[in-house]
């Protein structure tokens, strides 16, 4: 489903005979895409928590895409991934499910956190271990600025090219892009949008020299 095709499927609910009255015509479409928005994120939100609660990430699967990308500066093991979204940010860098070697996705990057880095490095783990591990950089924003970047080290020899599997929060998806929604989700969406709206502050139309709400 695309991005633009969601926004359609809820504000036609909305404004549908089957919506509520207290919430038919009122929202701009503007207004219920930036609650779509929100509520997309807080569902995926809630199933990384489920996840966490039985040890089970599988769930966040269908809502993540792959997107394969070459790794850039390799030289001497390392390298970077410009990555073409920002990964939603859940705990634990669960945004971002797996990076594995485009040629053989058994060849699975491990993450490490950026802070543990001098740790490692301390406990002198590199000389042991030959497995390899990436990190996120996450760099201000500007023109020219790439603000999202993997660290990639240990990279084995042949790997040029990496399959990134992440969750993009819906606000930075172009409309008419593919967006990833398990089976039967839109209606959990869609219920989520009227909670949030019903929850949304009345506008201001009363002439007091005070900023609207």
């Amino acid at each position: 489903m695309r991005k633009i095709e969601l926004i359609e499927l809820v504000s036609d609910y909305l404004n549908g005979g089957d919506g509520p009255d207290d919430l038919k015509g009122r929202f701009h479409d503007q207004v219920i895409k930036k609650h779509i928005e929100a509520a997309f994120n807080g569902i995926v939100f809630k199933t990384y928590m489920e996840g966490k609660q039985y040890a089970d990430y599988s769930v966040l699967d269908s809502w993540a895409r792959n997107y394969p990308l070459t790794i850039q500066s390799l030289s001497a093991g390392k390298g970077n991934v410009r990555l073409p979204y920002p990964p939603m940010q859940l705990p634990n860098n669960m945004g971002i499910l797996q990076v594995a070697s485009s040629t053989d996705l058994s060849l699975v990057f491990a993450y490490r956190e950026t802070n543990s880095n001098a740790v490692f490095a301390a406990l002198e783990v590199g000389a042991v271990s030959t497995k390899p591990f990436f990190y996120l950089e996450q760099n201000a924003t500007g023109s020219g600025i790439e603000t999202h970047v993997l660290q990639l080290e240990k990279v084995p020899d042949g790997c040029t090219a990496v399959n990134v599997k992440m969750i993009v929060p819906l606000e930075v998806v172009d409309d008419f892009d593919q967006v990833m929604i398990p089976a039967g989700k839109e209606d959990m969406i869609i219920a989520q949008v009227m909670d949030l709206l019903r929850t949304k502050p009345p506008e201001d139309n009363v002439n007091d020299n005070k900023a609207s709400r």
